[in-house]
């Protein structure tokens, strides 16, 4: 379903020169404003207090690398512990007071925090190179009275002066074609297609994360100034988050907010979804058509229409044995998400259950558009609610062995916050005013699921699909997609800064609908274009998803030279499983990102800084999607500091230059980093058909190189008490010896012994999807092994 947005646009503009309205009248109304001086201080055992003029300043080491700021208006910080954060994910840190006498610094390791006694602005350094600071005029930080949604609020504020050549990624995912987002003025607040996220990462070294789940205005008009302004809030509060590597400021973010669990094997294989199926033999018919035709294949996806109602859970008659369909599907190793809504429709035993426990969402002032009349929110901030919640899913859907849940809506609701704002505005919750925790609704509803799940004693591993996040989610092994995009190229084109900055907000997983949602026909050469180029991209995202609202929607349906393609880039994503998979691994354990904008890896590279057009998928693999209709060719910049790798042909080139890749419709610019080792699994219909299989490890000579492989049971949480396994592997680029180390770890049912072929890459030898012959068969036991090439 779509609707217009320009009821959204209007809102988003009438808020924005609200808010520059008011900074505008309040220095109109200070054109000398009085200093924020510092009047005395005090050092807890965890915290430096500051008093000041207009309140209390907080400062409080959280190790090493990381410091909260807390200013309040009155004379003690009360506990600011919210869902998403708790105050004690901040540890004791032991920290150094010194008073210079024009201002108060603090130490923690190598982060130092000064406060200037004659503003209170704030600076943040590491080894005396300065990060960032508050500004000092008009003010660093304001809290003010004001009404949110018809209710007294407060207005919480923050200002930052920036370096001019500094770039600011992240906020979540806001699908304006831009990577770098200074210069912009956004309105964080959850809505179809756009996530927020108020945590930004800096291309000097550090991050920044605000601790409010308001709707919070993110202005950075005037291009040295950034600011934080949420509509309900009771504090500034933020974590400032000292690198300098970008993955050591994600590792710091999920301290704070919460690990990414490893998903199930089978979720990194390709999904097959439509907006509806009308019946389960049209499923089964499908999905037996994928096994028929040798298409790799791992999940089907159940969307719209499968309820008699929403939240009724209940199948209706097109699905007359939801059981047997399940377990038909399971027969062919086929894995079953399906959708489910926080909305509930009166009349079913669902709705009564919720109403008469008093578990719903007092609504706010706008009402819900008309599909959707009569239906009730439930309140996924109530613990009870979220447990009821789980247990009607429970009952319904996981005792009959659906795998994964696609929690749709979770702004909430489709298209709603576009039209009218956040559908909590004004509305009250089992934490009070809906207002303050506008934005924070997909992080507790999909706590739900996850909760629920992880008390079974199957002890099976949680997937989620859902279409908006927040601080903290990624600890509730849910992927976002990116809403009911439409299908143009120009859509497609605006995807790949959107995943990017979205991942570099901390959160790792992110689809799209391949293909576009809104549109498309699948007999129109133009679409079927479209299609493929999106379906390569989708092949090199966490998540790889085909999804729209369109009659036919599976790889055949879009003529034999279009099913020859995408048959190849999804043979291609299962025999980069172990590649995958290990970093999915690195992801859990390491704090990695698999999805990387070029700042991650090549932060000293300026050229590389403002691309929004490629990535690395992983540390070896450089992907250039073509998002041009028509293009028989694209330029592809290659990062300093390394060679590179053209995978389809094993031509060499050097970094630091542009490329100018020709491309047909089956043609992916895909670079491999030099002194790479790419592990490459079995053709496969599905994860783990053929696990005794050799693996292939492709090397891309001319610099030394590390990697590593990952192996656990791919279902369970075992891991979590050290149940898995790693091979180490290093390449000695100036003897050309491959180490295959000793092997890190064991679990029950590992493998013991295992073959390798190894392929030293170069033209037309070590390359595309295909299997590669003649490569030196190496056997591993799990001992160390050198061998010479």
């Amino acid at each position: 379903m779509t609707k217009t947005t320009s009821g959204r646009k209007l809102w988003l503009r009438a808020v924005a020169y609200a808010v520059i309205a008011y900074g505008a009248a309040a220095c109109a109304q200070q054109p000398a404003p009085h200093p924020d001086v510092v009047l005395s201080e005090q050092q807890t055992s965890d915290a430096e207090l500051l008093h000041l003029t207009t309140g209390t300043l907080r400062i409080k080491p959280c190790g090493g690398d990381i410091v909260r700021i807390s200013f309040v208006t009155v004379p003690s910080v009360p506990d600011l512990s919210n869902p998403a954060l708790s105050d004690s994910v901040c540890p004791a840190t032991p920290f150094s007071v010194y008073d210079s006498g024009s201002s108060v610094e603090i130490v923690a390791a190598d982060l130092r925090v000064d406060v200037d006694k004659n503003s209170s602005a704030v600076s943040f350094s590491r080894y005396g190179e300065h990060l960032l600071t508050e500004t000092a005029w008009p003010f660093p930080r304001r809290i003010v009275p004001t009404v949110t949604d018809g209710q007294p609020a407060h207005s919480a504020s923050v200002w930052f002066s920036l370096t001019p050549d500094e770039r600011l990624y992240g906020l979540g995912q806001h699908q304006t074609g831009l990577m770098d987002e200074r210069n912009t003025q956004l309105i964080l607040s959850q809505d179809n297609t756009n996530i927020s996220i108020p945590f930004f990462v800096s291309s000097k070294g550090y991050g920044v994360l605000w601790n409010s789940a308001s709707v919070t205005n993110w202005n950075n008009r005037f291009r040295q100034v950034v600011t934080f302004q949420s509509n309900d809030a009771d504090a500034v509060d933020y974590y400032f988050i000292e690198g300098p590597a970008v993955d050591k400021i994600i590792a710091g973010y999920r301290r704070l907010s919460g690990e990414v669990p490893l998903f199930p094997r089978w979720a990194y294989g390709y999904w097959q979804s439509k907006l509806a199926y009308a019946s389960s033999e049209e499923l089964l018919d499908v999905a037996a058509h994928y096994r028929a035709l040798h298409i790799p294949l791992d999940n089907i996806v159940l969307d719209a229409g499968w309820e008699t109602e929403f939240g009724s859970r209940v199948f209706n008659p097109n699905y007359p044995d939801p059981a047997s369909m399940v377990q038909r599907l399971h027969d062919e190793h086929i894995h079953l998400m399906a959708s489910i809504w926080p909305l509930f429709q009166p009349g079913s035993e669902n709705f009564e259950q919720m109403q008469s426990h008093g578990y719903f969402v007092t609504p706010g002032p706008n009402p819900l558009p008309a599909y959707l009349s009569g239906a009730r929110l439930y309140d996924a901030l109530n613990p009870d609610a979220r447990h009821l919640y789980w247990e009607q899913v429970e009952k319904s859907l996981y005792d009959i062995g659906v795998d994964a849940f696609w929690m749709d809506s979770t702004e909430p609701a489709d298209l709603y916050a576009e039209e009218h704002g956040p559908m909590l505005a004004g509305a009250r919750t089992a934490l009070g005013d809906g207002s303050k925790f506008a934005n924070m609704y997909p992080l507790m509803t999909t706590q739900s699921i996850y909760d629920g799940q992880r008390s079974q004693p199957d002890n099976k591993r949680v997937f989620i699909l859902t279409r908006s996040a927040f601080t903290g989610m990624q600890r509730n092994a849910a992927s976002v997609w990116s809403g009911d995009t439409v299908t143009t190229f120009d859509v497609l084109r605006r995807q790949i800064p959107a995943a990017l900055n979205y991942s570099l907000t901390g959160l790792p997983y992110w689809t799209s609908d391949i293909g576009g949602f809104v549109g498309g026909r699948t007999a129109d050469p133009a679409y079927r274009e479209l299609f493929v180029r999106w379906f390569e991209f989708g092949a090199f995202c966490p998540v790889f998803r085909a999804h729209g609202a369109r009659e036919s929607n599976e790889l055949w349906s879009y003529g034999p030279e279009a099913q020859k393609i995408l048959t190849l880039y999804d043979r291609l994503r299962y025999r980069l499983m172990p590649y995958i998979y290990t970093m999915a691994a690195r992801t859990t354990l390491d704090g990695y990102t698999p999805m990387r904008a070029l700042v991650f890896d090549f932060p000293s590279d300026p050229q590389a800084l403002d691309i929004s057009n490629e990535y690395m998928f992983g540390p070896s693999l450089l992907v250039a999607p073509v998002t041009a209709a028509g293009a028989a060719s694209r330029d592809v910049y290659l990062p300093r500091g390394t060679d590179w790798y053209d995978f389809w042909t094993g031509q060499r080139y050097a970094g630091g230059r542009i490329v100018h890749r020709a491309v047909t419709l089956a043609t992916l610019p895909l670079f491999v980093r030099a002194g790479s080792i790419v592990p490459m699994g079995p053709e496969e219909e599905y994860t783990g058909e053929y696990p005794d299989a050799p693996i292939e490890l492709r090397i891309y000579p001319g610099n030394d190189g590390d990697a590593s492989l990952y192996a656990d049971d791919g279902l369970t949480y075992a891991y979590e008490k050290g149940q898995y396994a790693w091979l180490p592997m290093h390449w000695d680029d100036a003897s050309r010896e491959l180490t295959l180390g000793a092997r890190q770890g064991q679990f029950p049912g590992l493998q013991q012994d295992r073959q390798f072929l190894v392929t030293v890459v170069g033209p037309s030898r070590g390359i595309g999807e295909a299997e590669t012959r003649g490569g030196r068969r190496v056997n591993y036991s799990g001992v160390a092994v050198h061998t010479r090439l």
